[in-house]
């Protein structure tokens, strides 16, 4: 209820700081000007109707399943409140106004919606990746967490009517416009079309993004990408053979004007005969340029973080741009090289709106080098990010991010530990016990309120329950929880709650006993066990890797 009600609250909030485009602009003069509010095609109170293609379920043998709730948040471009690549001041739009209102897609483990999954911080506002083979089918659950009505249109991939994600008359399909609350299932099939010709790289990206209302839906934050790989030339997994590591970029201007569709039309009948009152192009003007914000993926001025590579890695960026006419970008790297489409070799690739393409590389250069569009009012005003090629070390030991690919379900998780020691006293003689320290963060939904949800920590069959209190901080069976980046408020903004509890006692020197602590009297080194943390009704799950020692 409290989750109900926070996004409730914050989408109201978001209305108020931005035209939401659930309306339709009609214009046939100067003197009707009017927005008709599109009617659901799905409502909460239908239940959902998806889940077929062509009125038959999918190959359960050949679908991937994702859960992607849609969801407000306040997002900031510039979080780190500076420009690191160029070491200026940020400009005053941005300095006075570091946020805007986004809906965003968000995964979830399942069809509760309770557990969010953690999202690669160099993907940044894009929604999660789906990914698969030619052949497969993707069953997209959505469920609509606004107050206005969205879906989810796939670029590349086979859909019947009923899983196009887009409104338009005479007869829009089921997942046209998923209402507030509401949930839809798409289903989408990755048939030959979809995938790579042979001549091309072995892998594709196809846009998806929200398209109730029109292509500005992508501008609120909606938008995301799909990986489909020609299966000759893929993994298991269905990653490419051919490629080390995946990164992606998103070239487009977001409009924090606060300006709608309909009120910049209105502008270009103000002050004729009969035109309502309106601004003046010149103030509407004025109002989107001091409101654009020029981003990959979403950040800004050098924000993007996470574009780590190592050297002798195979590279494949996913560049796509979307927006108007203003967005026509050109992608370029410092300092390394780039095969376009399996084309044409290069260090600059052009894109305009909707242009979706891949360009292959091979990190050869290592140190800090500067990605960038090469319009030059768009680096000005702050598209711009830092890419950093690791030298190889003696050992060979790799320093870029560990998940190198997107959409995979081994990296997928939605609580993560970062520590986990364990030391068991045995002075007790026959009954042992054991002192177990856990760091880590978990997902849950912004601006979460510590002290409103219990937390249960559960090893095998021995659990312990906190009520955390207005700092974050609970002791509970001898044990103690804290919150580290609670606010003086008992808030914890951005997602992610960092945790570190002490568990201690008997019970737990037996469990991790029972999962191999000890063997012939020797502590083992390393345990690895299954750790399972319950915050109000989302239940996270992870595997520990313990380091373990005799007291």
């Amino acid at each position: 209820m409290l989750r109900l009600r926070w996004f409730t609250l914050l989408n109201g909030l978001l209305v108020a700081l931005a035209t939401l485009p659930c309306a339709r602009s009609q214009t046939t003069g100067p003197t009707n000007i009017m927005t008709n509010a599109i009617p659901p095609t799905i409502t909460a109170a239908m239940g959902d109707l998806g889940g077929k293609i062509f009125g038959q379920p999918p190959d359960p043998a050949r679908t991937r399943r994702y859960y992607i709730a849609i969801e407000p948040e306040l997002w900031n471009y510039a979080p780190l409140g500076q420009d690191p690549v160029c070491g200026k001041p940020l400009p005053p739009p941005v300095l006075a106004q570091p946020r805007g209102g986004k809906l965003r897609y968000v995964q979830y483990t399942d069809e509760t919606f309770s557990a969010k999954l953690v999202q690669a911080p160099r993907l940044g506002i894009l929604g999660p990746v789906l990914r698969g083979v030619v052949g497969d089918f993707l069953s997209v659950t959505m469920l609509n967490r606004t107050a206005q009505p969205l879906s989810m249109h796939p670029h590349g991939v086979k859909y019947d009517k009923d899983s196009e994600g887009s409104y338009y008359l005479p007869k829009p399909g089921l997942g046209a416009a998923v209402g507030p609350g509401a949930k839809f299932t798409y289903v989408w099939q990755l048939d030959e079309a979809s995938g790579p010709l042979p001549h091309e790289p072995s892998s594709k990206g196809w846009l998806y993004h929200s398209h109730t209302g029109g292509d500005e839906e992508a501008g609120l934050g909606l938008v995301g990408f799909i990986i489909v790989t020609d299966p000759k030339r893929a993994r298991s997994d269905g990653t490419p053979t051919d490629v080390d590591r995946e990164e992606a970029a998103l070239f487009m201007i977001f409009d924090e004007s606060g300006l709608g569709a309909a009120e910049k039309e209105a502008a270009e009948y103000a002050g004729q005969p009969g035109a309502p009152p309106a601004k003046t192009w010149t103030q509407v003007q004025e109002l989107t340029e001091t409101g654009n914000r020029y981003a990959i993926n979403g950040y800004i001025f050098g924000n993007l973080p996470g574009l780590e590579l190592n050297e002798g890695e195979r590279v494949r960026w996913y560049l796509f741009a979307l927006g108007s006419e203003q967005d026509f970008h050109t992608a370029h790297w410092h300092g390394l090289r780039v095969i376009e489409d399996g084309h044409r070799r290069t260090d600059n690739v052009e894109l305009l709106p909707a242009s979706m393409k891949v360009a292959d590389m091979v990190a050869d250069n290592p140190g800090s080098w500067l990605l960038h569009c090469h319009v030059a009012e768009h680096m000005t005003e702050g598209m711009f990010a830092r890419v950093t090629v690791h030298p190889k070390d003696s050992k060979g030991a790799s320093r870029a991010p560990e998940h190198r690919y997107f959409g995979l379900a081994s990296a997928q998780q939605s609580l993560q530990i970062k520590r986990a020691e364990a030391v068991l006293d045995t002075t007790a003689g026959n009954a042992p016990s054991c002192e177990l320290h856990l760091e880590g963060a978990v997902t849950v939904f912004d601006a979460f309120s510590v002290f409103t949800q219990p937390i249960r920590v559960q090893i095998g069959a021995t659990t312990v329950l906190f009520k955390p209190d207005r700092r974050g901080e609970a002791t509970a069976g001898g044990g103690t929880w804290r919150v580290k980046n609670a606010s003086q408020f008992g808030v914890v903004y951005g997602g992610m709650m960092e945790f570190e509890a002490d568990l201690k006692g008997k019970d737990w020197a037996a469990e991790l006993q029972k999962l191999g602590l000890t063997n012939g009297g020797n502590v083992a080194s390393t345990l690895t066990v299954p750790l399972t943390l319950q915050v109000g009704n989302a239940r996270h799950t992870a595997t520990a890797q313990i380091t373990c020692r005799a007291k």
